[in-house]
Formats: C-alpha cells, sequence, structure tokens
C-alpha cells in the first residue's frame, strides 16, 4: 500500500512596509522639504543682510572720509601734512569728475533740445547809397536784425542761408524820379536767387511807371513770397536805375523769416 503525505502550505511573505515605516518616511520626507525651503530663505536674507552691511560700510568710510577733510582743513596736529595733501587731491578729484560728468550731461541735454526744436531764422537789412552797382548795397546799421549765425550777409549785397526749409522773402525798395514820363523806362525791382551752383534765377519782378511831379515823386515797390531754399543758396536785390533809390530811414529793406 502506497500512503502519500500532503505538505503544508507555505506562508506567503509579507512585501507591504510596516505602517510605522511609512510614518517615517514620511516625515523624513516633510523634514527634508522644510530644510530645504529654510536654507533657501535664509540664503535671500543673508544675501539682503550682506548688501546691506557692504551700504552701511561705504556710508561710514564715506563719514569718516568727510571727518578727515574737516581735519585737515582745522589744522588738527595728528594728521601729518602729507596725509592732509593726499586727502585734498583725492577729494579735489573727485569733485572735479563729478563737475565734469554734470556738465557732459547737461551739454548733451542743451544740443539735443537743440537738435530737436527748429531755430528761429529771421534778418532785416536796410539799404547802404550806391549810385553804381545795380545789386542794391546793405548795411549792418539802423534796423538791421540777424537772430543767428544760419544765415549771414555777404559783400554787404546777398544774404546766404545755411539750412534748407521754406522761407518766406520780402523786400521794399522806394525810388523817386523828377524825369518826364515819356523819356523814361520803367522802374524794375528783381528779387533773385543764386544757387550754391552758381545759377541764378529770377523769383519776383515788378515794373512801376515814373512819376511827373518834380522836383521828386518817392513810389515804393514791395516784392514778397515763400520759397523752398537749399543750403548755400543766396538772394539779392537787383533794379534797372540804382541811383533813383532812396535810402531814408524805414524807405529801402530786404529780409527773410524761416517758417
Amino acid at each position: 500500500m502506497i500512503e502519500t503525505y500532503s505538505q503544508p502550505t507555505p506562508r506567503s511573505v509579507a512585501t507591504a512596509l510596516p505602517v510605522s515605516m511609512k510614518i517615517f518616511m514620511c516625515l523624513l520626507t516633510v523634514f527634508l522639504i522644510t530644510q530645504m525651503i529654510g536654507s533657501a530663505l535664509f540664503a535671500v536674507y543673508l544675501h539682503r543682510r550682506l548688501d546691506k552691511i557692504e551700504d552701511e560700510r561705504n556710508l561710514h568710510e564715506d563719514f569718516v572720509f568727510m571727518k578727515t577733510i574737516q581735519r585737515c582743513n582745522k589744522g588738527d596736529g595728528s594728521l601729518s601734512l602729507l596725509n592732509c595733501e593726499e586727502i585734498r587731491s583725492q577729494f579735489e578729484g573727485f569733485v572735479k569728475d563729478i563737475m565734469l560728468n554734470k556738465e557732459e550731461k547737461k551739454k548733451e541735454s542743451v544740443e539735443m533740445q537743440k537738435g530737436d526744436q527748429n531755430p528761429q531764422i529771421a534778418v532785416h537789412v536796410v539799404s547802404e547809397a550806391s549810385k553804381t552797382a545795380s545789386v542794391l548795397q546793405w548795411a549792418k546799421k539802423g534796423y538791421y536784425t540777424m537772430s543767428n549765425n544760419l544765415v549771414t550777409l555777404e559783400n554787404g549785397k546777398q544774404l546766404t542761408v545755411k539750412r534748407e526749409g521754406l522761407y518766406y522773402v520780402y523786400t521794399q525798395v522806394t525810388f523817386c524820379s523828377n524825369r518826364e514820363a515819356l523819356s523814361q523806362a520803367p522802374f524794375i525791382v528783381s528779387l533773385c536767387l543764386k544757387s550754391s551752383s552758381e545759377s541764378e534765377r529770377i523769383l519776383l519782378r515788378a515794373a512801376t511807371s515814373h512819376s511827373s511831379s518834380k522836383p521828386c515823386g518817392q513810389q515804393s515797390t514791395h516784392l514778397g513770397g515763400v520759397f523752398e531754399l537749399q543750403s548755400g543758396a543766396s538772394l539779392f536785390v537787383n533794379v534797372t536805375d540804382p541811383s533813383q533809390v532812396s535810402h531814408g530811414t524805414g524807405f529801402t529793406s530786404f529780409g527773410l523769416l524761416k517758417l
């Protein structure tokens, strides 16, 4: 007879961690996270504190330096002459650098403001007696006005602009004649432009007949208009008979205004 024996079933090994181990791991994780956050906050605090200490130290050094300057000025015997001279030299150099930087910034600001603004250009000149040249002469006297150096009076004859733009140009010429109207051609006034390329052209022209009154019948001719002028352009006034032009105060003038 064959007898069989049944072996007992082996017990399964528990794989789950004990509850106490789980609690320990959770506490350890929380501790590590708290430690990392605390370290980060402490690093930020320490960085700010070091910056504050550095600022206080610099302020203290500045205070000590100023006290040393005061002691040098008072002639304190505890400081040697050499130290005072060195300190004064450093202080003067420091102040000089500050003033130079301030002046440079102020100059740059002024130049920027000037560059942003459109400068006012205005010129008004009065005639000067000349009985030979057909191009009228202008004198720096009487009601002479020139607002800046962007326009010049060259050779006493022509106004030259140095900045392009729109200009109102005008002239008034007063003349007189005691000749008979039939024996004399009209008196012609021409406002002319001479460009930088030396070419000339007439901008405005007016013709006025002579008066038959004696000894002199004064008449005035006024020309004016708006023109776009290039840099280097020159303007002048031409008449047919300069001997008839009246040069009294306010009679004959020439000018321009930048718009």
